[in-house]
């Protein structure tokens, strides 16, 4: 039987926890609610709005950054290190996968727009998954 102490969290960690939601959740949702926008055809009209609506995206893209460096900052040295190497894969598979797209570009195979969306979510993607590895204490 386990002893429930063991799964306790200590107050600097649950604090942690909080600010990590609190940094990352805002972020999250405007990148879905966006998402959902230029799939209703909503996003990017033929009017003079259209830099307006495009530029809208970064928001929530600089919202990331901040919480990638409010979480570093916030991070004891094992996790910093944990967190720098999965960054660290996360934008070695982003560089090859940009390298493939402009690969299959000049060959004129696929739309550019769906293959950088899909190398930006493939990173994001084994970004989190290196995380999860290098980090089995969070689990």
């Amino acid at each position: 039987m386990e002893n429930p102490s063991e799964n306790r969290q200590s107050l600097s960690d649950t604090i942690r926890t909080r600010a990590w939601f609190v940094d990352w959740l805002p972020a999250v949702i405007a990148l879905g609610a966006l998402s959902l926008i230029s799939e209703f055809g909503l996003f990017g009209s033929a009017d003079s709005g259209k830099l307006v609506w495009s530029l809208l995206n970064l928001a929530p893209g600089l919202w990331i950054v901040r919480a990638v460096i409010r979480s570093l900052r916030r991070a004891d040295e094992y996790q910093r290190r944990c967190q720098l190497e999965a960054l660290a894969i996360g934008f070695g598979v982003l560089i090859i996968a940009i390298y493939t797209v402009g690969l299959l570009q000049a060959a004129g195979v696929g739309d550019l727009r769906q293959l950088v969306q899909i190398s930006f979510i493939g990173s994001i993607l084994v970004w989190i998954a290196a995380l999860l590895f290098k980090t089995p204490r969070t689990r």
